[in-house]
């Protein structure tokens, strides 16, 4: 007999497919079987249910919870509530807990769940409502409460709101974390208000609150974008002071700024120094590198940088591949680009026909009969073969 896990696959699967009848008889077969259907059957439903858009059916599963032995209490209710958020009819969720408050336990989780979904709906009265109720239930307003308003006045670009609530916060002893922070300094970056994002930096470290490295990661790629690549090195040069180390998103960041900037030698400096950092790169590290090559005609680099990835373990997917081709056949290296074309059909990554076209007429405008030849019969040759 399959295992509870594999079943519990098979339902999400039928779900994800929108099979909902046979969702239906399966987990009917769950439970004449004797104990299969858990809470972890029953989520899989529900967020399935509403990500359809079949929003009542998920209601109806809740209320089902008895019919397969399970009780509906407050992390059953969390994971309707939440399913229904995600797909925006927070005014169902409200109706759920209104109906239920009495009978299940609400929890912190409860509350922000509904002040999440209110604040994306711009709703804000009815977010401040949860926020009330939720301080007459005995539940502190936390972090998680104060970063829903923070993000959505984000999003609006209502900084003065902002700092409004940032405020609050601290007044109540329930300060700013490090993603509250990371999504305003975020937002501040977007809106092009940079030295506002750098206030953000240092209004953390004067308040003890120390930058993560996801913050750090994204508050380089704010500066580098900007154009102040000078500032996202000083970042960059400050985490380890702060006792951060980089990851591998942070050296991606700042390899990307650095090709960018046309800082080669640094970008190159970076590559090694996650080697001897022990930070793991992937392929998302060498794509700025290797595009850099490909515009400054580097091949020695190149091929470098190429040997470096086999070396490391970093396959080289489709996207790096149609990188190389098009990066070397605008710089005029034909014969590399033949190279790398052949190599990615070779290894059954076969091109669209605009790239394979477009290699053909470089190939003809400089006279490369020959390689013009042998890339019309690889692609003949991978286009009979079955997939």
């Amino acid at each position: 007999m399959p295992s509870e896990n594999c079943y519990n696959l098979m339902v999400d699967i039928l779900g994800k497919s929108k099979k909902f009848e046979l969702m239906w008889e399966l987990l009917e077969e769950m439970h004449k079987l004797g104990g299969l259907v858990s809470i972890v059957t029953m989520s899989k439903v529900i967020r399935r249910l509403c990500r359809a858009r079949k929003c009542d059916d998920a209601v109806e599963a809740f209320k089902k919870f008895e019919h397969f032995g399970l009780i509906k209490d407050t992390s059953a209710m969390n994971i309707l509530m939440d399913s229904l958020v995600k797909e925006r009819d927070v005014e169902r969720a409200q109706n759920i807990f209104l109906e239920y408050k009495d009978e299940i336990a609400l929890n912190c989780r409860t509350f922000n769940i509904l002040i999440h979904g209110w604040c994306k709906a711009k709703k804000y009265n009815e977010a401040r409502k949860v926020l009330e109720e939720m301080e007459k239930h005995g539940c502190l307003p936390d972090v998680a409460s104060y970063t829903c308003f923070v993000e959505s006045y984000c999003q609006a670009k209502d900084f003065r709101k902002v700092d409004e609530i940032l405020n609050e916060m601290q007044q109540k002893g329930c300060p700013p974390n490090t993603v509250t922070y990371t999504i305003v300094m975020l937002a501040l970056g977007k809106a092009k208000e940079i030295n506002e994002s750098l206030e953000i930096y240092e209004k953390m470290k004067q308040n003890g609150c120390v930058p993560d490295v996801g913050f750090y990661s994204a508050l380089i790629f704010i500066m580098s974008t900007s154009g102040r690549f000078k500032d996202a090195c000083d970042i960059f040069n400050d985490m380890p002071k702060q006792n951060v180390a980089p990851d591998v998103l942070t050296y991606n960041t700042m390899i990307s700024a650095a090709c960018h900037h046309s800082k080669e030698e640094y970008a190159l400096e970076l590559l090694k120094e996650m080697e001897e950092k022990s930070c793991k790169p992937n392929v998302t590290t060498y794509t700025p590198l290797l595009k850099m090559c490909c515009m400054k005609k580097r091949m020695k680099v190149l091929k470098y940088l190429i040997d470096d990835m086999f070396l490391k373990n970093v396959s080289v997917d489709f996207s790096t591949y149609c990188l190389l081709v098009d990066g070397l056949c605008k710089s005029g290296k034909l014969e590399h680009a033949c190279s790398f074309f052949e190599l990615m059909v070779l290894k059954g990554m076969v091109p669209g026909d605009n790239r394979y076209l477009s290699l053909i007429k470089k190939l003809e405008q400089k006279g490369m009969t020959k390689a013009k030849q042998q890339i019309e019969s690889l692609m003949s040759k991978a286009k009979l073969s079955p997939a």
